[in-house]
């Protein structure tokens, strides 16, 4: 299963498990980084292919214009048609990038704009990074492209364990890792929300895929972006990639060319359902010269980058949680949160107590256990979830198995559903979609970006496209007995267990136990 960020405690297993061999290793620090002269955007003065088109689909009277991308294989080919369209440049950030089929793929279409002048800047966070060294380092040697790790290991590169066992006295630093996500081309049109690259994030793997949520930017939002990439791309801890990679034999840098030359594109025949077929026509919109857009005023927001230095560690002012903390304050009618990971802390359970002290409606959708690809951090938001029902919380728990039976959410084929968008909407006017997880980690330790776009048509249409109550349990209580209780469906279809469902009594067990030992400023 594909851990979307493995927490300090399994840093600290894994570990103690190779403590022998750590005794006779070598620790290993970074050495001074080396020149990398900074770069900024290009300029967006509609004279490109993609500014016209943005130019032509921001909606009058609007700076920024916007179109959801839910649809897997369309996030995936919007992705593409921008690559493949872009003049000038492509600036890219995000927190995993795999060499698999999905980005074997997207690099080629990388390394080909950068063959024909396009400067393609490629922002990496260096945690994930195992086994894909080489193939992001042949995109660095194009002459047009520049691939740079963010917060990079010193050593150890061969498996994510060596990396952990040579870094253990530096583990102050590798704990703070970028999460940012974003796809900007010709700073005229920009994807954002909260997918990595590869086939878990794109409906391609076989065993688990990743129910996520992208938007399509275009206008003064684009710029916004571009401007927080610059500032991350430009900060001392984004090192290019070949003052951590040593170059490999000439017939091995050439065979990982090929390798990535030779990538055939994902089948990407995604059965979508007839009510989602509206989102899959961006890519054919961009090739024909105008996007339908939904014009809304919108606020990119993005952590310093200093908190990857620990700065925002007891402080979180400045940050994206402290932003989205105060929208979700405001709200005056309802709140819906969904995320993947949710521990609110005893700051977020008083603010949901006075939200719904106000009469605020509180609905939150996150993965069951069974779905989650982090149970122990899943057990961090079992010490809130009974207080959460007593309250008057509204809570859905993601089901692997009916997301794949209902397909409500999309096509699954034989895998299982996980949640990974992370979106917050507050009175169906105003709507946060990014990279941030509600949970002590995102807060703390990791980087996030986000943007808040003022728009009931689009929170709107969220709501009306997640429809997500056929493929989760509903949590509540036992009116009689207070016990917790999970119902699926209606009628004469109807369920209701008295314990996770879906999940085994070790992973219960597993999860439970771990989470009692594991701090919650670590989850």
């Amino acid at each position: 299963m594909l851990l979307e960020l493995p927490r300090p405690l399994q840093l600290l297993a894994r570990a103690l498990v190779g403590a022998v061999a750590l005794a006779s290793a070598a620790c290993s620090s970074l050495p001074p980084r080396p020149a990398a002269p900074p770069s900024h955007a290009v300029v967006e003065d509609g004279s490109t292919t993609l500014g016209r088109v943005a130019r032509a689909s921001v909606p009058a009277g609007f700076a920024s214009g916007f179109q959801p991308l839910p649809i897997a294989s369309a996030a995936y080919e919007t992705r593409l048609a921008l690559a493949g369209q872009a003049e000038r440049s492509i600036d890219m950030q995000t927190f995993v990038f795999d060499a698999d089929d999905t980005g074997l793929y997207l690099l080629g279409r990388l390394r080909a704009a950068a063959a024909r002048g396009v400067r393609v800047r490629l922002l990496v966070d260096d945690f994930h990074s195992s086994g894909n060294d080489g193939a992001l380092a042949a995109l660095a040697d194009e002459p047009n492209a520049e691939v740079r790790l963010f917060n990079p290991f010193a050593a150890g590169r061969s498996s994510l364990a060596t990396r952990l066992l040579t870094s253990l006295h530096d583990i102050g630093r590798i704990n703070h890792r970028m999460h940012n996500k974003l796809f900007v081309a010709d700073n005229a049109l920009a994807v954002f929300g909260g997918r990595n690259t590869g086939d878990h994030y794109f409906m391609r793997a076989a065993t688990g895929n990743f129910v996520d949520y992208d938007v399509l930017g275009a206008g003064a939002v684009a710029a916004e972006l571009s401007a927080s990439f610059d500032a991350y791309w430009n900060s001392a801890a984004a090192w290019p990639i070949r003052a951590v990679v040593p170059r490999r034999a000439a017939a091995i840098e050439a065979a990982q060319r090929q390798r990535i030359d030779a990538a055939e594109p994902p089948p990407l025949d995604e059965t979508v359902p007839m009510r989602l077929q509206r989102y899959v026509a961006v890519p054919t919109e961009l090739s024909a010269g105008r996007v339908t857009l939904v014009g809304a005023l919108a606020r990119v927001v993005a952590d310093p980058v200093d908190k990857v230095e620990g700065s925002r560690l007891v402080d979180r002012a400045g940050t994206v949680r402290a932003f989205v903390s105060d929208v979700m304050r405001s709200a005056a009618r309802e709140v819906f949160v969904v995320t993947p990971y949710f521990v609110p802390g005893e700051l977020g359970m008083e603010a949901m107590r006075l939200l719904r002290a106000r009469g605020v409606r509180l609905r939150l959708l996150t993965n069951s256990l069974a779905a989650t690809d982090e149970p122990v951090v899943h057990a961090g938001y079992l010490r809130y979830r009974r207080e959460m029902l007593e309250i008057g919380v509204e809570i859905y728990e993601l089901s692997p198995s009916l997301a794949r039976e209902t397909a409500s959410l999309g096509r699954f084929g034989s895998s299982l559903g996980q949640l990974h968008a992370k979106i917050v909407i507050v009175d169906r006017e105003r709507f946060f979609v990014g990279s941030m997880n509600l949970d002590s980690r995102s807060e703390r330790y990791n980087t996030e970006l986000g943007v808040l776009i003022e728009s009931p048509v689009l929170a709107a249409d969220f709501l009306d496209m997640m429809r997500f109550e056929s493929s989760a349990w509903r949590v509540s209580l036992d009116p009689a007995s207070g016990a917790m209780r999970w119902t699926a469906g209606s009628g004469a279809g109807q369920r209701t267990v008295s314990s996770e469902p879906e999940a085994s009594w070790w992973l219960q067990m597993k999860s439970r136990l771990l989470g009692s030992l594991v701090p919650e400023g670590w989850l």
